[in-house]
């Protein structure tokens, strides 16, 4: 981590709980230790993934290939981080709910835990950090009046797992 604010949010992209498509429990998306060779350089959200519910049994792989440009990409786009599915499979986050008539999500508990901090504060400091967890979060969630509903929505999600 960067700190308590100026962490990206693709810090929190090396586990991601969904929904298993199978059985509906909770699933993990996870970078696996053999992602690459030992001499590849790491470029996070650009490794291969693997998708794995310990209730059902099913196993997912997705690899990126190298570019022309020898860089790692996938061949489909990525999913987009608003629509509360993880990058790589577009399955629906395990850690959802609604919350003051919008939809409440988290990649993992370590994303959950860094929001929740951010929420509890009266105070929050100011100075730049573009790109980080706490600057990407939606105006609603920043507000004060939607402080004590946002909390008790999270509480209710670190019980789901």
């Amino acid at each position: 981590m960067l700190g308590n604010y100026g962490g990206m949010l693709i810090e929190h992209t090396d586990l991601f709980l969904v929904h298993c498509p199978r059985c509906n429990s909770c699933a993990r998306v996870f970078t696996p230790d053999n992602a690459k060779g030992k001499d590849e350089p790491r470029y996070i959200g650009h490794e291969s993934k693997r998708l794995l519910c310990s209730k059902c049994g099913l196993t997912k792989d997705i690899h990126p290939k190298r570019r022309w440009d020898n860089l790692w990409a996938f061949n489909h786009e990525l999913f987009n981080e608003k629509h509360g599915v993880d990058w790589y499979f577009g399955l629906p986050l395990y850690l959802q709910r609604e919350c003051c008539g919008r939809k409440l999500w988290f990649f993992n508990l370590e994303h959950l835990h860094r929001v929740e901090d951010y929420v509890q504060k009266r105070l929050r400091p100011f100075r730049p950090y573009y790109l980080s967890v706490e600057s990407r979060l939606p105006k609603w969630m920043k507000l004060s009046k939607n402080r004590n509903e946002i909390l008790k929505t999270i509480e209710k999600l670190k019980y789901t797992i």
